[in-house]
This record gives structure tokens, C-alpha cells and sequence, in this order.
């Protein structure tokens, strides 16, 4: 971070040696600006910062971010904040509103990578990380990460958030992975709790996913993938074992999300992680 940042640090800091909440720090450390908060979240605990690394959530190990991620550190933030600022621009503009202050969802929130993004937008109170798989809530409840969390059945027929709607929910590299049983589910369920103006960000694999997966695990699914992708505007991988039935790889066409209650608005990528399309939905 440059010198730029650190006036507001430094204030962050005392108001957390002299017993601020949570939610005064993050106030201070907004004022960093997104990237700057951003690489300041991932570097907890900091030495230089004792009392907000006592205040704050310690940032998963590396070794966390490369089994959920395959990535850590500074090549995976820049992901991260690539995909915080197309969740800001896009929600903004589809519904007219500032992120800031909105009632967030991150459906699939993993050990909170990008929970900890939302920060800068809005305080924990209006903040849910919702997940099926128990030992990601275990990372984030570890972690002390500030907000509500819940775990969702793996097919969800609800969502366990009581009559709780959002401005933005958001699935990062969910819908990548579902069997399409599973994504029509759950794409069923989130229609539920999404507010009339709100908008729902799901990434997804495109086509081209295929020879990216060959060259990686050296395998040579490509043509077999593609074929069926081009025939049934899906493709689906099972992952081997039970967990195949919902869970896999999967590459599919925007129109795939269409339906249940949604209606596609548009879509979006980063060049900094090709392989997440952001197919953006509005209820309609």
C-alpha cells in the first residue's frame, strides 16, 4: 500500500486501541479506497496494526486459498477485487441504487474472500455468507468474521435467512460447478429473497472452459465437453463419487440461467479470471 493509505490506517488503528467497534474501523478504513481496504483485509493479522488485528478477521492460510481457489496471496486479490468492482458497477447501474449500505448475500461464500471485499460497501449487520458445505462456515466463524452465516442444504428448497430479501446477491464460481438439477434448484430458491429493484450476479464457464481443464489436469475431455455444450447449451462433468450427482464442472450459455423468475439483464468479465462470466439477473 502507498503513503496515501496510511493517515487513515493510522486512525483506524487508534480508534481500535481505544475500543472502537467494528464498525467505526471499517468506516476509517474505507476511506483507503477499494483496493487499498482490500489488501489491508488480506494482510490480518498485521504486526503493525495490533489492536485492528485483534478487531478484524485474520485472512485465511495459503494454504486455505489455493484448496478453495487454486491461487493465493496477491494473484488471487486481484481477482477478488476485480470482481468486487464489476458487482459495484453492475449494481449500480441495473438498479439505480449505491452498493454502499445495501443487504448483501454471498451464496457459496467459501472461507469469505469475498465477504471480506463487502465490507467496504456495507456494514456486517447487513451482510450474509450462506454456504452447504459446513467446514467453510468453520473457516469464517475461525476467522471471526463479522455478519450472519448459515449452511444451506446442498439442494436447497430455502434458504435458512428467516424473511430476510437483498439488494445483491451474488454466487462466485457456484453455478460453475452444479449439476443442472442442482443450478435450477437453487436458482428457484434465490428468486425468493431478492428485493424488487435487487440484482443477482452468478458466474458461469463458458465454452472456451474446456481446453483450459485439459491443459491443467491433463486429461482430454475437450471434444466430448464441447459437443455436448454446442448440443444441449450445457456440459457437465461429474465429479467422481456421490457428490457427483450435484457437484462437478460444468460449462453452459448465459441463456441456461433463464427462467425461474429471473430475467438476464446483461453480463460481464474480467480479463484478470476469463473463466468467470457474470451473468447478471434481475427478478422478473
Amino acid at each position: 500500500m502507498f503513503s496515501t493509505a496510511a493517515p487513515h490506517l493510522i486512525a483506524a488503528e487508534r480508534a481500535a486501541a481505544d475500543g472502537c467497534s467494528v464498525e467505526q474501523a471499517l468506516a476509517l478504513l474505507r476511506r483507503t479506497g477499494l483496493d487499498d481496504f482490500g489488501l489491508f483485509m488480506i494482510s490480518l493479522p498485521n504486526r503493525d496494526y495490533p489492536n485492528l488485528s485483534r478487531l478484524l478477521p485474520a485472512m485465511a492460510s495459503d494454504d486455505v486459498q489455493k484448496a478453495w481457489t487454486g491461487a493465493s496471496g496477491l494473484d488471487l486479490y486481484r481477482q477478488t477485487s476485480a470482481f468486487a468492482r464489476q458487482l459495484e458497477n453492475n449494481f449500480t447501474r441495473h438498479s439505480g441504487k449505491l452498493l454502499a449500505g445495501s443487504d448483501i448475500l454471498d451464496f457459496g461464500c467459501g472461507y469469505g474472500r469475498l465477504l471480506r471485499m463487502m465490507y467496504y460497501y456495507s456494514d456486517p449487520a447487513n451482510i450474509w455468507g450462506v454456504d452447504a458445505w459446513d467446514k467453510s462456515l468453520d473457516l469464517c466463524r475461525e476467522a471471526r468474521l463479522p455478519g450472519k452465516f448459515a449452511q444451506s442444504e446442498r439442494v436447497p428448497s430455502a434458504l435458512p435467512v428467516g424473511n430476510q430479501k437483498f439488494d445483491l446477491i451474488f454466487a462466485f464460481s457456484v453455478f460453475t460447478h452444479l449439476a443442472p438439477p442442482a443450478a435450477r434448484a437453487c436458482l428457484a430458491v434465490l428468486r425468493n429473497y431478492i428485493k424488487p429493484s435487487g440484482l443477482f450476479v452468478a458466474t458461469i464457464r463458458p465454452i472456451e472452459f474446456w481446453p483450459f481443464i485439459d491443459r491443467v489436469r491433463n486429461t482430454s475431455v475437450t471434444s466430448k465437453m464441447q459437443s455436448e455444450h454446442r448440443r444441449n447449451g450445457f456440459a457437465y462433468l461429474p465429479h467422481a463419487g456421490p457428490e457427483g450427482e450435484t457437484y462437478g464442472d460444468i460449462s453452459c450459455e448465459i441463456d441456461f440461467l433463464r427462467g425461474h423468475g429471473w430475467m438476464i439483464v446483461g453480463h460481464d468479465r474480467s480479463i484478470v479470471d476469463p473463466f468467470q462470466v457474470s451473468v447478471l439477473m434481475q427478478p422478473g
